[in-house]
């Protein structure tokens, strides 16, 4: 039986497989092969900063920081080619999460609530914030004191590129606490380390605190405690 064979004109392809088209080149995700990618270099970053963090720039190694990332040693050059740039982009990568996980404006629920914050409140949620972010990532701060020790001309990049723009925003932050009678009118750079101290510290030393004190930073009973003990003494 012959079965008449019909042509679907040109130009009037099935508008279904038109849309499907269209709508597959706008919306496609990013494939299996480039999250992988991504999920490599982020797990290097991490490991580079974990290392650097515990034995400075010049006792980690890319093979033992390969090794924490859980990959072959050879992504590290495929992804950063050097040793310092690997370690200019785990700062890199280290200031941008901050960014992204604290600010010095109110926060975003209080915005969208239209609820008006005291400047008071408004400290007391910064240092909440601050002191959160020390507790998640310790390797800043000890990442920050292995090359203060050094002074090296990696600190001096790190001070121009990120750590002068925070220290530009906190001084602002500060003088207008300041200025509302809410912390005491003293030197900035001094109150600003003061600050940074009191909040970093705990989690810098924790290794310290768990041997001598018997409780964990780690913990958030413990975090909380910490941050409560903090706001009591430096909001008036």
């Amino acid at each position: 039986m012959n079965v008449k064979k019909t042509r679907t004109p040109r130009g009037k392809r099935d508008s279904t497989d038109a849309e499907a088209g269209t709508g597959d080149a706008q919306t496609t995700p990013p494939n299996s092969r480039t999250l992988q990618k991504e999920a490599t270099r982020a797990a290097i970053l991490q490991s580079a900063l974990l290392i650097f963090s515990e034995r400075g720039f010049d006792g980690g190694s890319t093979r033992d920081i390969a090794a924490h990332a859980g990959v072959h040693h050879a992504l590290i050059k495929y992804y950063f080619g050097s040793k310092d740039t690997l370690w200019r982009a785990a700062v890199t990568f280290l200031f941008e999460r901050q960014a992204a996980e604290m600010s010095f404006d109110p926060p975003a629920t209080a915005v969208t609530a239209k609820t008006h914050l005291s400047r008071r409140d408004h400290a007391r949620e910064i240092l909440r914030q601050y002191v959160l972010y020390c507790a998640r990532h310790p390797e800043h701060a000890r990442l920050m004191m292995q090359e203060s020790v050094r002074d090296s001309e990696r600190l001096q990049w790190a001070a121009d590129t990120f750590i002068s723009g925070t220290a530009s925003r906190a001084e602002r932050f500060v003088q207008m606490l300041q200025r509302e009678g809410i912390l005491p009118d003293v030197s900035v750079p001094a109150l600003v380390y003061i600050i940074v101290g009191s909040a970093q510290l705990f989690y810098t030393l924790a290794p310290e605190v768990r041997r001598v004190w018997g409780i964990d930073p780690a913990d958030e009973a413990v975090t909380a405690a910490h941050i409560e003990a903090l706001l009591a003494v430096l909001v008036r």
